[in-house]
C-alpha cells in the first residue's frame, strides 16, 4: 500500500513538473527584460500625454518682491512690497494643443503596438526553442538506437570472427562504423545541453526535457490560405504600429496649420501693494494710497510671417506620411510572402511525413532480413551496415519531417500575430 501511494506522489509531482509549450511561452513574456523596458516606454509616452493635455488647463503663479531705497519723495516710499497673483488660460491656440496632443496619443499606440510585435517575436521564439529541445531528445534517441544496433552488430561480429567466418578487417569496419556513432551519439548529448540553455535564458528555469509535452494540434494547420492573410492583415501589430505612426504624423502637420489662426489668452491679476515688508497698502498723503489692484486682461497675437518654417514643417510631416504609407504596402507584402512560403512548406512537410512513416516501417523490416541473412553468411558486414545506416536515416527523417511541420505551423502564428 505504501509503495502504491509513493507511485502515486512521484506521479503526481512529474504531472506538476511537466511543462507545455504555451505554459514556456507565458513565462518568457513575463521575465523578458525588453518587454519590461517596452513598457517603460510606454509608461513615458503617457507621462507625455499628461503633458501636453496641462496646456488645457489655466496656469496659477505667485510672486512677492520687496525693494529698499536710500530715499523717498512723494512718489515713492523708502520700502516697496509686492505681492502678486496671476491665472492665465489659453482660450484659443489655433488647435495647436489640440493637434499635437492626439499626434502624441497615437505614438503611444504606436509604442504599445510595438509591444505586442516584441511579445509575437518572443513567443516564436520560445516556440522554436522548446521545438529544438524536443527535436534534439528525438535526435539522440535516434543516435543511441543506431549505437546500440551496431554494439550488437559487433558483438555478433566478434563471435563470427572467432569462429573464423568472417575476416578481422570486417570487424574492424563494423567497430570503426559503431565509434563514429558513437561520436554522433555524444554530439546528440551535447546539443540537447544547448537547446536546454537556450530555453532555460528565455524562461529563466530548469528544464528537464523529460517533463516537456508535445506539441497540441493547431488550427492553422485547417484554414485556408486566403483567411490566414486575412486575419494577419487584420491582427498583424507591425501594420498597426505603422499605421499609428502614420496617423501621428498627420495630426502633426495639422498641428501645423495652426500658424494660420490667431492665438488668443486671457489673464487676471491680483497685486497687493505695501511700503514695507508685509504688503499692506501704501500711502502717498494728499495723493491717497493704493492697497489693492485686479486687473484683467486679453492677449491676441498673430504670426504674419516666419520665414517658410510652417511650410517646411509640413513638408517634413507630409514625406513622413508618404514612407510611412510605403512601408506599410512593403509590409503587406512582405507578410503575405512569409504565409506563402510557410504553408508551402508545411505541405511539403506533412507529405514528408507520411513518406517517412512508411519508409520506417520499410527499413525495420529491411534490416531484420539483412540480420538475419548475414547471420547465416549469406548477406556481408558492408550489407548489413548499409541496411542499418537506411534504418538510421529513415528514422532521422522522420523527425526532421516531424519538427519541420511543427516549426512552420510557428512561423504562421508569428505571421497572424499570436
Amino acid at each position: 500500500m505504501k509503495t502504491k501511494l509513493l507511485l502515486l506522489s512521484l506521479i503526481t509531482v512529474s504531472n506538476l513538473m511537466a511543462l507545455s509549450m504555451e505554459e514556456a511561452v507565458e513565462k518568457a513574456v513575463m521575465l523578458n527584460h525588453t518587454l519590461k523596458s517596452q513598457e517603460h516606454k510606454i509608461n513615458a509616452s503617457k507621462a507625455n500625454e499628461a503633458l501636453l493635455d496641462s496646456a488645457f488647463k489655466p496656469t496659477v503663479s505667485s510672486s512677492y518682491r520687496y525693494g529698499n531705497r536710500n530715499f523717498e519723495n512723494f512718489i515713492s516710499t523708502k520700502e516697496e512690497s509686492l505681492f502678486n497673483i496671476s491665472v492665465d488660460y489659453n482660450l484659443f491656440n489655433g488647435f495647436y494643443d489640440k493637434y499635437t496632443l492626439e499626434s502624441q496619443k497615437y505614438l503611444t499606440d504606436s509604442e504599445q503596438w510595438l509591444l505586442q510585435s516584441n511579445i509575437a517575436d518572443l513567443k516564436q521564439l520560445t516556440r522554436k526553442r522548446y521545438l529544438a529541445l524536443l527535436q534534439a531528445v528525438e535526435n539522440k534517441t535516434v543516435q543511441d538506437e543506431a549505437v546500440l544496433l551496431l554494439e550488437k552488430q559487433l558483438q555478433d561480429s566478434e563471435n563470427l570472427l572467432n569462429q573464423g567466418m568472417i575476416a578481422k578487417s570486417k570487424y574492424l569496419k563494423v567497430k570503426v562504423e559503431l565509434q563514429s556513432n558513437q561520436q554522433a551519439q555524444l554530439q546528440a548529448g551535447s546539443n540537447i545541453r544547448n537547446a536546454k540553455n537556450a530555453l532555460r535564458s528565455l524562461i529563466q528555469e530548469q528544464v528537464d526535457p523529460q517533463t516537456l509535452q508535445a506539441p497540441q494540434s493547431n488550427h492553422v494547420a485547417h484554414t485556408s490560405f486566403e483567411e490566414l492573410y486575412k486575419l494577419s492583415l487584420e491582427k498583424r501589430s507591425e501594420l498597426k504600429y505603422l499605421e499609428a505612426l502614420k496617423k501621428s504624423q498627420e495630426s502633426s502637420m495639422d498641428a501645423v496649420d495652426s500658424v494660420y489662426y490667431p492665438k488668443i489668452g486671457v489673464s487676471l491679476d491680483y497685486n497687493k501693494y505695501g511700503d514695507e515688508i508685509i504688503p499692506n497698502g501704501v500711502s502717498y498723503g494728499a495723493l491717497g494710497s493704493k492697497e489693492n489692484e485686479f486687473m484683467g486682461s486679453v492677449n491676441i497675437s498673430y504670426d504674419l510671417y516666419s520665414g517658410g518654417k510652417s511650410d517646411n514643417q509640413k513638408m517634413i510631416h507630409k514625406s513622413q506620411v508618404l514612407s510611412l504609407s510605403e512601408e506599410l504596402e512593403q509590409t503587406k507584402l512582405d507578410i503575405k510572402l512569409q504565409l506563402q512560403e510557410a504553408m508551402e512548406q508545411l505541405t511539403v512537410s506533412q507529405g514528408q511525413i507520411e513518406v517517412g512513416r512508411a519508409s520506417i516501417v520499410e527499413a525495420q523490416e529491411h534490416y531484420r532480413i539483412t540480420k538475419n541473412r548475414y547471420r547465416e553468411q549469406l548477406d556481408t558486414t558492408t550489407q548489413l551496415l548499409d541496411a542499418r545506416l537506411l534504418l538510421t536515416t529513415a528514422k532521422s527523417n522522420f523527425t526532421l519531417a516531424e519538427y519541420s511541420y511543427q516549426d512552420m505551423l510557428v512561423n504562421i502564428q508569428r505571421v497572424l500575430g499570436e
